[in-house]
C-alpha cells in the first residue's frame, strides 16, 4: 500500500532521493527548494541514467509506475494547494501556476473538446470564485443523480467582467465553434439589464436565435422546456457575487448566493432529464471576489479618486505587480493583499488583481446521461 505523506515529509524525502509522487503539481510551489518536475517516472529515469551532467536539485515524477518501484520510492501527498495560503506564491511562481492549472483562455477549447450529447449549455456567472464555490456550493453530499466535475481555473489576465467573459467565449466564439460540431441552433439568455450593453453584443455574437433578457434563473428554467434543444447550444449569463460586492448596503450572504447557483445547476440538469435529452452543462465565472472583511488589505501606493482598487491601466513596475496584456492593451495587477485606495463602506469585495480569491474560478462540468 502506498504511503501517504505530508508536504513537509515529501520535502524531506526529496532532499534524499528522487521520488514518484501522486499529488497536484501546484503543491510543489509551496516547497522551499526548486524542484525538477517530470510528468512521468520514465522521463525521470531516463534523465537519471543519462551520461549528461545532472542538475543538482530534487527530482519528482508526477506519476507512479510499478515497474520502477525497485528504484524509486512512491508516495501519495494529499496537500490541497487551492487555499488562501497559495497567495504567498502566486506572483513569484506565476509561470508554474499557468503551466499546471487550467487557464481561463483555454476554456473555449476545452468546451468544444468535451461537448457531447443532444445539447450543450454554458452558464457564465458574473463573480464566483473557486474558494467561495468550494466553501458553500453544497452542504453535505451532492445529489447522487448529478454527475458533476469541478476543476479550479486560473484567470490568466485582469480579473474583471469585461475581460473574463471575453476569454470564456473566446475568438472565434464558442457558439460558432460548436455550430461546426453539429450544434447549429443556439439560444442566449442574459440577466444584464442594460439594453444596449456592448459587452452583451460581443459575448452573444454567433447566437442564431437571439438573446432573451431575463430577471431570474427561474425564467430560464421556464422557457427551456419549450425550446427545440436537440442539436442546440444554450449560453446563459447569470448575475453572481459581483453585484453583492459593489455598492451593497448590508453584508452579503455569500453562502446563500452560492448555494442558489448550485441548486439552479441541479434544476437545469433535471430539465434535460425530464425531456429525456442528453446534455453537457458547463458552468464557470469571469472572476472571483476578494472579500475585504475576510482579509487584511493593505494600501500599496495610495491613489486619488475612484480608481480600480486592484489594478492599473498601462505598464507599471514594482515588486508586487503582475503585468499582462489583453487585446493590445497593457495592465498591471496588484498581488495580494494590496489595494490602490481605501474601500468604501458599501464595497464588500474587490477584484481585478492577482489573488487566489479573485483569480481562481470554478470550471464545472455536468453530464446529463
Amino acid at each position: 500500500m502506498m504511503e501517504t505523506v505530508t508536504l513537509e515529509q515529501l520535502s524531506q524525502l526529496l532532499r534524499q532521493t528522487p521520488v514518484m509522487a501522486q499529488l497536484h503539481p501546484l503543491s510543489l510551489i509551496f516547497l522551499p527548494d526548486e524542484i525538477q518536475i517530470f510528468e512521468t517516472a520514465e522521463e525521470m529515469i531516463a534523465s537519471l541514467d543519462s551520461p549528461e551532467p545532472q542538475a543538482e536539485m530534487p527530482m519528482v515524477a508526477l506519476k507512479t509506475e510499478e515497474r520502477f518501484a525497485h528504484r524509486l520510492p512512491s508516495v501519495r501527498c494529499d496537500h490541497d494547494p487551492f487555499t488562501t495560503e497559495i497567495n504567498r506564491f502566486l506572483l513569484p511562481k506565476i509561470e508554474l501556476v499557468q503551466k499546471w492549472v487550467l487557464r481561463q483562455s483555454q476554456i473555449p477549447e476545452i468546451i468544444c473538446k468535451e461537448a457531447s450529447g443532444d445539447c450543450v449549455v454554458l452558464v457564465m456567472i458574473d463573480g464566483l470564485g473557486y474558494n467561495d464555490w468550494k466553501r458553500f456550493a453544497w452542504e453535505g453530499e451532492s445529489p447522487e443523480e448529478l454527475q458533476i466535475l469541478v476543476a479550479p481555473c486560473f484567470v490568466d489576465g485582469v480579473s474583471v467582467t469585461d475581460q473574463g467573459m471575453k476569454r470564456i467565449v473566446g475568438e472565434p466564439k464558442i457558439a460558432i465553434r460548436l455550430s461546426e460540431l453539429g450544434y447549429e441552433r443556439s439560444f442566449g439568455f442574459s440577466y444584464w439589464e442594460r439594453e444596449d450593453n456592448d459587452l452583451t453584443g460581443k459575448l452573444f455574437a454567433g447566437i442564431t436565435e437571439g438573446v432573451k433578457k431575463v430577471k431570474s434563473f427561474g425564467e430560464v428554467l421556464e422557457r427551456l422546456p419549450d425550446l427545440p434543444l436537440e442539436g442546440a447550444f444554450v449560453q446563459i449569463v447569470r448575475q453572481g457575487l459581483d453585484q453583492a460586492s459593489h455598492k451593497h448596503r448590508d453584508k452579503p450572504n455569500i453562502a446563500s448566493l452560492v448555494q442558489q447557483i448550485f441548486n439552479e445547476l441541479t434544476e437545469l440538469q433535471r430539465i434535460f432529464a425530464e425531456k429525456q435529452l442528453t446534455a453537457t452543462i458547463f458552468l464557470t465565472a469571469d472572476h472571483g471576489i476578494l472579500w475585504a472583511n475576510e482579509h487584511d488589505l493593505k494600501l500599496y501606493e495610495p491613489s486619488g479618486g475612484n480608481v480600480p482598487p486592484r489594478y492599473y491601466e498601462g505598464l507599471k513596475s514594482g515588486e508586487m505587480i503582475w503585468r499582462v496584456q489583453f487585446q493590445g492593451s497593457d495592465f498591471s495587477l496588484l498581488a495580494y493583499p494590496f489595494v490602490r485606495r481605501n474601500l468604501r463602506s458599501d464595497e464588500w469585495g474587490v477584484h481585478g488583481g492577482l489573488s487566489f480569491e479573485e483569480s481562481f474560478v470554478p470550471f464545472v462540468t455536468v453530464e446529463v446521461t
